[in-house]
């Protein structure tokens, strides 16, 4: 059996109550450990290089400098930090401006106690985690007349299946969603991932946020 993978986790949040909670949700999973807490963005900048978590949680509204230009900050000396944007923002303009920057995941807060652990697993194995309403509206921009990633090639199974992972299903969600066996679904997505030419969901949305 495969040992199941440590992940390290910073949070950046300014508010105290729910940062506080998030470390308790972190430091009570087996797997998952809270190694710095943040108030504010400057902090973390200040110490990434001695902790290098392997995922960073952060708001996008913080005193001093803004989350999205922390990520941006951060990732350009450290191309491979990973950060989830926790935050209150739906907005299309603060979305798209967190993946410009470099979020691989895009969670609200309303929705983020129940899953949190699943959704950090995820992005720390590549994957590209988002509430609902965000994976939707990164699926509507897929569909503007400007498209430049040319989904016409896909059929309309591969198009499907890659409704469902911009708005973050797993492949056996997928699978039972389709009535069709995971494999299947496995074979859908390398099709997709081949003719858009990336290698993951996360790369798949930031190839079209770059475009």
């Amino acid at each position: 059996m495969v040992k199941e993978a440590f992940i390290t986790v910073c949070v950046v949040e300014d508010q105290k109550n729910f940062r506080q909670a998030i470390e308790e949700i972190l430091n009570a999973s087996d797997n998952i450990s809270c190694i710095g807490s943040f108030g504010d963005a400057e902090s973390l900048i200040e110490k990434f290089d001695s902790l290098q978590p392997d995922i960073t949680l952060m708001d996008i509204d913080l005193p001093g400098i803004s989350g999205i230009e922390a990520i941006f900050s951060i990732k350009s000396s450290h191309p491979s930090a990973r950060f989830m944007v926790l935050t209150v923002f739906k907005d299309d303009e603060k979305v798209f401006k967190a993946l410009k920057a470099g979020a691989g995941g895009y969670l609200l807060k309303k929705s983020s106690f129940d899953q949190l652990l699943e959704k950090i697993t995820e992005l720390y194995h590549n994957g590209a985690p988002m509430s609902p309403e965000i994976g939707r509206k990164v699926l509507d921009y897929f569909q503007r007349p400007d498209e430049k990633l040319q989904l016409s090639e896909l059929t309309e199974k591969e198009k499907k299946v890659l409704s469902f992972i911009v708005e973050g299903f797993l492949y056996k969600e997928i699978a039972v969603e389709l009535n069709v066996t995971i494999d299947a679904i496995k074979k859908h997505a390398h099709n997709i991932y081949e003719k858009l030419q990336v290698r993951n969901r996360s790369e798949v949305i930031r190839k079209y946020m770059e475009g």
